[in-house]
């Protein structure tokens, strides 16, 4: 206990000054199709449909790390799993649907206060484009089941369709359609895909050998030190880039390289749970000789979870329009 409260200290340390020294906006980076073009949507934006928000809600948060020693080339590998559970009950469809639209109106009204107006839903809805260019979200049904450590639900604004999903930019036929969706509705169209994290993960492995050099005189010693603590956050999305398109075929993409904190120790308690290990397939064909945590659960109420994703979200919003203004 006493080598986890040390490292909770000097990553709480650490984590402040990082945080005192960087801007949210910067943890958003506008990427073009070619290397040295300029973007042309997001820093000149003056209006903005909303077509599609897409929102996944991590259950259960996973970190994986592998230690080196170079000397000798020996490595280990840790994993540890942090489970979120509500005490009164298990959160619904309807609760991330409330946090999701809730989102949806915020960002809307921040946009409007700084000088972006926003396509009504119901011109969205009507559109051709809107009906036809229904994808698939960017993970399928079994990563959503855990296969990667991962468990989580993804919510869309206003139950909306996925009209991007999260890979390739539009192709062939479907250019032409969101283009035209564009200047029928005289707009650039975004479609988000947002991820919210609850935990904060960090596990490092260190490996030290000592000895003559002989192998039968060498001991060797793996140390893993880890910490899981509840933290509300925006993270960068595995399932997808957020997309910007324009009536003239423009594309730009939205990517985040950093965490969006907002709301810790939100938690009621924080307890490990030995008997919720589960079989490391994946990983223990790779390294024979991981190690697997006792995973980690987080105790909250419905009303506080929802209360903090809220939070988050408003962070990433808030970050977006200072990304707005950073190229103007």
């Amino acid at each position: 206990m006493k080598k986890r409260c040390k490292l909770i200290l000097i990553l709480a340390i650490f984590g402040n000054f990082i945080y005192a020294q960087s801007n949210d906006a910067n943890k958003l980076e506008i990427l073009t199709g070619g290397s040295f073009a300029k973007p042309k949507i997001i820093p000149s934006l003056t209006n903005l449909a909303l077509a599609q928000i897409t929102i996944n809600y991590k259950l259960t948060s996973t970190e994986r790390t592998v230690g080196h020693e170079k000397s000798t080339g020996a490595t280990s590998g840790a994993k540890i799993t942090a489970y979120l559970e509500t005490t009164d009950g298990e959160l619904t469809n309807a609760d991330f649907q409330e946090i999701t639209d809730y989102f949806y109106s915020y960002f809307q009204n921040k946009l409007k206060e700084n000088g972006i107006d926003t396509i009504g839903w119901n011109t969205i809805i009507k559109t051709d484009f809107y009906k036809n260019a229904v994808e698939k979200d960017g993970e399928g049904e079994d990563e959503k089941q855990g296969k990667s450590g991962n468990v989580w639900v993804t919510s869309t604004a206003h139950k909306g369709n996925i009209l991007y999903g999260g890979a390739t930019p539009f192709a062939f036929g479907k250019i032409k359609k969101a283009s035209k969706f564009c200047d029928e509705i005289g707009a650039p169209a975004g479609f988000f895909h947002i991820t919210v994290d609850f935990a904060d993960i960090m596990v490092h492995v260190g490996i030290k050998t000592e000895g003559s050099g002989l192998y039968y005189y060498q001991t060797r010693t793996t140390k893993t030190e880890w910490v899981v603590e509840s933290e509300m956050k925006v993270v960068p999305s595995t399932h997808g880039n957020t997309l910007f398109w324009n009536k003239k075929s423009q594309a730009e993409s939205l990517v985040q390289r950093g965490d969006l904190e907002a709301v810790s120790n939100y938690q009621d308690a924080i307890n490990e749970d030995a008997s919720r290990l589960k079989n490391w397939y994946s990983f223990s064909k790779l390294w024979a000789f991981n190690k697997e945590l006792d995973p980690i659960v987080i105790e909250t109420t419905r009303a506080k979870y929802k209360a903090a994703a809220k939070k988050a979200l408003e962070k990433y919003a808030d970050a977006f329009i200072a990304k707005t203004k950073d190229g103007k």
